[in-house]
């Protein structure tokens, strides 16, 4: 008998060290302390602000943006306006007076370079300005002709007219760009 206790115990003691918890150690799960908690979210805070900022500052630029390609579409609005009052003017003015006309043409010509322009509205100022000096081609050939419009007279005009359509049309593409 004393055997088989001694059986039984060895077995017993067997049978609990080998049931015991054989898991993977335990790591120490780290707890944040409450200082670095509140580090946590203000790192986390200063980043969505940094964020808000950047996104508030790209459209705050293209707003600036926006307003300078107005402003210069609008001066050259200013431009074309003075240009198609005179090409009116001009166009009601008989053959012997045109001499004048054509004077202020060329001032309305001159003054545009004076203007101030960005990239965009550069170019529209060039094909602006080579309308004019189209139409102020066709005023001068007009003046030196003597009876009816000629036919080169008249290719100038409709020259100079789809180059002011193209012009102002580039006028209003820039407020796009």
């Amino acid at each position: 008998m004393k055997r088989i206790a001694m059986i039984v115990t060895v077995v017993l003691t067997a049978t609990t060290f080998g049931c015991k918890d054989s898991s993977a150690p335990k790591t120490e799960t780290r707890v944040e302390s409450a200082s670095e908690a509140a580090r946590n979210d203000d790192r986390a805070i200063a980043e969505r602000l940094a964020q808000q900022k950047a996104a508030v500052d790209a459209e705050y630029e293209k707003g600036r943006a926006r307003e300078s390609r107005q402003r210069y579409v609008d001066i050259l609005r200013d431009v074309s306006k003075r240009w198609e009052s005179g090409l009116s003017e001009a166009r009601r003015t008989p053959r012997s007076d045109i001499a004048t006309q054509i004077t202020k043409l060329q001032a309305i010509l001159k003054d545009s370079n004076t203007v101030d322009v960005d990239d965009c509205s550069s170019a529209a100022r060039a094909s602006l300005q080579t309308s004019m000096a189209t139409s102020i081609e066709a005023f001068g050939m007009f003046q030196k002709e003597t009876g009816e419009s000629g036919d080169a007279t008249t290719q100038k005009v409709t020259q100079a007219a789809e180059q002011l359509r193209t012009a102002l049309a580039e006028i209003e593409a820039c407020l796009n760009k």
